[in-house]
């Protein structure tokens, strides 16, 4: 393949790709220090490079098209997967994930890419943007990665008000997974759970399980909660008062 026939049928690409690709490697790479030159391209970070080519020129940029370049297995996670499922209350400027093959921060065009760790068992799932797919966290997984730290989900309030406007749930396992990461965590979700019983239709026998996983407590919903609101069911700390937790639940 041509050079030009690459960048003009690749919208975001690694060099080592493109490498693999043409027919001269040595032409390419002269050519692509030309395009960077003239605009045609542009350099995201090293070895990734963006085309402004053809019918890309100008086009819009998913963060995600970035991270699926440099790392076809990365997860998008946290906030990040709260805005790819459509539910985030507010938008962000981080594109979070989980990668095995990308260790460290970078930025490009305003948007802060953070790789949270590596992949291990994170359950995921496959959506697609544009012409492409990619992962990210199940709504289960999510639940569980932004109750347990608010504070990559945007805080308290934003996890709370988007995790509670998923729609599909399963309940029967996020209550598995919760009870998984301890009693805190089962806390936190039976909490959510209760919250949503009726449109998420929470079975009774889930939130036997997940009482029959906690103790006296007390637990809390925020690592620093005072004693600002208290749920007795789930010996659960909240972060602001009952009422004000409470009128953060999306009811849909």
């Amino acid at each position: 393949m041509k050079f030009t026939e690459y960048i003009n049928s690749h919208h975001v690409f690694t060099t080592a790709n493109m490498e693999k690709a043409v027919d001269s490697i040595a032409s390419a790479n002269e050519q692509l220090r030309l395009a960077v030159k003239c605009g045609s391209v542009k350099r995201a970070r090293r070895g990734l490079i963006i085309s402004n080519h053809g019918r890309f020129e100008n086009a819009s940029l998913d963060p995600v098209e970035i991270v699926n370049a440099l790392d076809p297995q990365a997860i998008i996670s946290y906030h990040s997967a709260l805005e790819a499922y459509g539910v985030a209350h507010n938008i962000s400027f981080v594109c979070q994930f989980r990668s095995n093959k990308i260790k460290t921060k970078f930025d490009f065009e305003e948007i802060s890419y953070q790789p949270m760790g590596a992949l291990q068992n994170t359950r995921s799932k496959t959506l697609r943007s544009g012409a492409q797919t990619y992962r990210v966290t199940t709504r289960e997984q999510t639940a569980i990665d932004c109750l347990g730290r608010t504070d990559l989900a945007g805080g308290a309030e934003e996890a709370i008000r988007s995790l509670s406007a998923l729609e599909y749930l399963d309940t029967t396992l996020l209550a598995k997974l919760a009870v998984s990461k301890g009693s805190s965590m089962a806390a936190r979700i039976g909490w959510l759970l209760a919250a949503k019983k009726d449109e998420w239709h929470v079975e009774e026998h889930t939130f036997e399980f997940l009482k029959s996983h906690i103790s006296s407590g007390p637990y809390r919903l925020l690592p620093t909660s005072e004693n600002s609101g208290w749920s007795s069911q789930w010996r659960l700390i909240l972060p602001e008062s009952n009422s004000e937790v409470n009128s953060w639940i999306t009811h849909t």
